[in-house]
């Protein structure tokens, strides 16, 4: 997966407007990061204000996997805003702008897993 984002890159920039493409694509990820830091945020307070009223154990393991979801979804933020300075400003090779975005790419899906995770666990605390 490196090497194709490493080729895509390499292509895109060749082309006539091509860099605009490649930032309005990782800006796409950055959104798509952000939105998911948001909502594990916002579940995160749902699950501590509710924490009271259903199990102990479940609403810490929720609140653990929300916690460790934003955290995941704030690094993926921080790696792609870099890949974005640097893609503008030609500062790295298109391998470390692929690693860079792969690394983003891989803590934002495990955010989302972790996410997806979090709110089966907080639910399973309602029904149990």
């Amino acid at each position: 997966m490196k090497q194709q984002l490493a080729q895509w890159l390499g292509s895109v920039s060749q082309r006539p407007g091509g860099d605009i493409l490649a930032i309005q694509t990782l800006r796409n990820a950055l959104m798509a990061a952000s939105v998911l830091a948001s909502a594990a945020m916002v579940a995160l307070m749902g699950v501590l204000a509710t924490a009271q009223l259903h199990n102990r154990n479940i609403s810490l393991v929720a609140a653990l996997l929300l916690a460790t979801s934003t955290a995941f979804a704030v690094v993926a933020i921080v790696r792609l805003a870099r890949a974005g300075f640097d893609l503008q400003f030609d500062q790295a090779t298109h391998e470390q702008l692929a690693t860079n975005v792969q690394s983003a790419l891989t803590f934002t899906q495990t955010a989302a897993w972790l996410l997806t995770l979090s709110l089966v666990t907080a639910a399973s605390g309602l029904v149990f």
